[in-house]
Parts: C-alpha cells; structure tokens; sequence
C-alpha cells in the first residue's frame, strides 16, 4: 500500500509500549485506527494521542488469546470505521528464564499471544483484503526470531514461528494485491520486551534502537518491504555466518553480550517469581 491517508488499521498492543509510538506513526500518515489491548485505561491514552493528530480512532478493549474477542474487535471495527486495510500484529509477552523454571501457564500465555493470536487474527481479515484486493499484514517479531538466545527459548520459539508464517503466507497471497510483512526489532530503548525485563542497559556489542526506529519500519513494511531487521547496524552477515555455522552461534552471542544480557533479565524474573510465591502463601 502506498497511499495511507484514509486507510482503517487495526493494531493490537496499542495501550503501551512499541504501541504507542506504531500508533503515533500510522496516524501521522492519515491512517484510521482501531486501538486493541487488555488495558482499557491505556488504550485511552493512546486514543487521545492519535486524535490529536485528526484521524477517526477507537478503543476495543480486547484479549487477544480469546478467538470471540478478536472476532469481536473485527465487527466493531468495521462497524464503526469500514473495511479494514491493515492490521498490524503488535501485541506480544515474554517469559524469561531456563525452560525448566517456566511454567505451563507461561509457555502457553507466550506461544497464544505471540503466535496463535497473530495467525487467527491474521486469517480473519485476510478474505476481505483478499476480495478488495488491498491490503497490508504486518506481524511484530524480533531478532529471537532470527537466531535463538539462552534464557528466551519460548519467546524466541514464537517469534521463529511467527516469521516462518509471514513467510508462508506471502508466497500464498503472491498476485493478491495484499501484502505481508515482518518487523524484527532488537533491543529496544524505553519500550517493548527489553524494557520490561528490568535488566538494565543492552550490551554495548548489541545496542538498543529507537521505538520511533522500529515504528518507522512499521510503516516501511506496510508500503510492502517483506522484512525489515532493525538494530544499530548491519546484521544480516551475522545472522547468514549463524546459518552457514551453527556452531558459532553460542560463542558470538556470548562475546557480543547478549547471553549475559538475558541472563540478568532471567535472574530479574527468577526474584520476581519468589516474591509471588511468597505472596500467595500468605
């Protein structure tokens, strides 16, 4: 899609976070927006921002996990705005630490919103996209989703199934006039999964990008770049060199920090865990 002014979007995650600053992007460009996450409150925020900018906006509070509330979110965006022309898979947790201290609960929560809810919201629109012939999917994933790092087995897990299904689902709309794409972040400064570990500053070997970075390649992949890796520079050396050997992988990753890194963001979690284990035997 070239011309946005005018265009109706969906975007989950949007009450915080790389939300926020994707939201503030879209409407920048005209862009109409349905608004949709957990919290009601900080969709408001968020839809007074983008009101600012005089484009038509809603809020649907919405748990992207439950298939009637994403159905639901469809119908009141099309009620409320018309068709919808893109939607922007955004909404995303993680669950930090060694696969043997996660929980069932926190591999499923991870894997239904990372995963499952991009794909079934994803086949919601896509057969009016597909009759109009217009259209544009994108699916915020991440460098987890390029190459796997220590203690973000099932974050990266979903991220490598969400860019596999981009990629999948691209060769199946080929001649459609609809377009899918993925973003992939890595550190992010002030805002996404980087952020809320609580572990300080990324290594210096992997520094963190801009939110407004990653949100202007939002935009780059809604005009129909397929994928965009935002980092500090380039990496698709690094991650081909990471296909042609493997085993390199734990080593470079070590060596640039980024091992260390989610090592603290694990031990962060690992505190946080005993704290709730405490407070619920009270």
């Amino acid at each position: 899609m070239k011309n946005l002014r005018g265009a109706n979007a969906i975007l989950t995650g949007a009450s915080r976070g790389l939300g926020v600053y994707i939201a503030d992007a879209l409407a920048a460009e005209g862009v109409n927006l349905v608004l949709a996450a957990r919290s009601a409150a900080g969709l408001q925020d968020t839809l007074r921002a983008v009101e600012a900018r005089g484009v038509r906006a809603i809020a649907v509070p919405c748990d992207v996990t439950s298939r009637d509330d994403l159905q639901r979110l469809i119908d009141t965006a099309e009620r409320e705005l018309g068709p919808i022309d893109i939607l922007i898979n955004n909404a995303g947790v993680e669950a930090t630490g060694t696969l043997i201290e996660l929980s069932f609960d926190e591999i499923d929560a991870v894997i239904r919103t990372n995963l499952s809810a991009s794909i079934w919201l994803t086949k919601m629109v896509l057969p009016l996209m597909i009759t109009r012939r217009r259209g544009a999917v994108v699916n915020v994933s991440s460098m987890a989703g390029k190459f796997g790092v220590a203690y973000e087995s099932i974050y990266c897990a979903s991220k490598h199934g969400l860019n596999g299904f981009t990629d999948s689902i691209r060769a199946e709309l080929d001649g459609t006039g609809v377009t899918i794409s993925a973003v992939c972040p890595t550190f992010v400064s002030g805002a996404g999964m980087w952020a809320d570990a609580g572990a300080g500053k990324a290594p210096l070997l992997a520094r963190e990008v801009s939110p407004q970075k990653v949100a202007a390649a939002v935009l780059k992949a809604v005009r129909g770049t397929p994928e965009l890796l935002v980092t500090f520079g380039p990496i698709r050396p690094l991650v081909l060199l990471f296909e042609l050997a493997p085993r390199l992988r734990t080593p470079v990753l070590k060596y640039m920090g980024v091992t260390r890194a989610w090592k603290r963001a694990a031990d962060v979690r690992a505190k946080q865990r005993e704290r709730e284990a405490a407070g619920s035997r009270l």
